[in-house]
């Protein structure tokens, strides 16, 4: 986007929340000449912006999110719907009527400008920073195993009736986001030679171990297919530790970056999640200063990963066949996870320092596909995942 382009959009921006001070949230708005635009964020797929009004008593800022028509992070050649942005908001909505505070509060939708409001999080970290940091972030990942648990549990097949489930599989349908997934996640990382991939000089010695290997590939082309065909709950569709925000001391987590979500697999949410799990393990095992310290917070972080699963399965009381079969597919969603990650298009900031994080990462993706089968507890997906003994 030109400089010229953002300033216009700034300007709209500051237009649309003056326009709407009278909403809830909005009110300090009022006086158009007060309020300061700031871009916050740097997201693969959109805009986001912080409207601030200093002189106001009381809460004076909302961040806007714009979606532009194509995939910020790959530019304008790669068209994406616009719609994500209501898809995204109505999410919020959703999810913030099951389990309220577990999200930015949605405030105003201006559809025509295809932009909307919600709650400031300015005092609120991602929680991937935090845990690069070496925080204790574990009364947020606890409690986000039982929101995410509970948004499950309340839109499971099981429990809505046949209309309310064609009005959620209808509202959430988001065939160009789930297209995305499809083919960022399951396809493109799997295709030996595909364009948008990029990896590291040393992990590409570790590239046969996928384009060589069918049962690989095998694996991948079916949880593909899983998570095209299974359509069991509400599911966010990109949950990772950098679509989570809490506060500074590892806290009150609020799920965000919602516009994935679709009515698909639960157990999707749950590896993808896991799996950035795994890269904190990974990236604090590679860091060479303090060693000792940052191996320990590595080894809590994997009892961290089995009491995400253990309580998420503890609050989400609707799981569609045996459990077993529910880690199965969860191992094979974070399989994925991890070797998109590293290898795919979009990877993750966590090895920024790390020299051989990625190569552990991606062996680890490997592994569980490999063994996708014969895994049927967390337990043996972490001992699998991360070669302990």
């Amino acid at each position: 986007m030109s400089a010229e382009d953002t300033v216009t959009m700034f300007e709209n921006v500051k237009r649309i929340c003056h326009d709407n001070s009278g909403c809830k949230g909005l009110e300090f708005a009022a006086n158009v000449s007060d309020l300061l635009i700031e871009e916050v964020g740097d997201g693969n797929l959109n805009d986001v912006i912080r409207i601030v009004s200093p002189s106001f008593n009381g809460r004076n800022s909302v961040v806007a999110k714009r979606g532009p028509p194509y995939i910020k992070c790959l530019g304008p050649e790669y068209p994406l719907t616009i719609n994500r942005n209501k898809v995204e908001y109505d999410a919020l909505l959703k999810f913030d009527s099951i389990i309220p505070g577990c999200v930015p509060k949605p405030l105003f939708r201006a559809p025509v400008e295809n932009i909307y409001f919600m709650e400031d999080l300015k005092d609120y970290e991602l929680l991937r920073r935090l845990l690069i940091k070496g925080i204790n972030c574990e009364e947020a990942i606890l409690k986000l195993a039982q929101n995410i648990a509970h948004v499950h549990k309340e839109t499971h097949v099981s429990k809505l009736s046949q209309e309310e489930k064609t009005e959620l599989t209808k509202n959430f349908k988001n065939e160009e986001m789930v297209a995305l997934t499809k083919n960022f996640v399951f396809t493109a990382p799997f295709v030996n030679g595909e364009p948008t991939n990029q990896c590291a000089d040393n992990v590409r010695p570790l590239l046969p171990q996928i384009y060589d290997a069918p049962n690989v590939l095998q694996a991948a082309e079916r949880m593909r297919i899983l998570f095209l065909e299974k359509k069991e709950c509400l599911v966010h569709g990109d949950l990772h530790t950098g679509s989570v925000m809490c506060t500074s001391d590892g806290k009150d987590p609020k799920m965000m970056d919602i516009e994935f979500a679709f009515f698909g697999p639960c157990a999707f949410d749950v590896g993808m999640f896991l799996a950035n799990l795994i890269f904190t393990y990974y990236q604090h095992m590679s860091t060479q200063q303090d060693n000792d310290t940052h191996r320990q917070y590595a080894y809590g972080v994997v009892n961290l990963g089995k009491r995400f699963v253990t309580i998420y399965m503890e609050h989400m009381t609707c799981i569609s066949g045996s459990i077993e079969n529910f880690i199965s597919e969860v191992t094979g969603f974070c399989g994925c996870e991890l070797i998109r990650r590293t290898i795919g298009v979009a990877h993750v900031e966590d090895f920024k320092d790390s020299e051989f994080g990625e190569q552990e990462a991606l062996g680890s993706g490997i592994r569980l596909l490999q063994a996708v089968d014969r895994i049927e507890t967390v337990d043996k997906l972490m001992v699998i995942a991360l070669m302990l003994v």
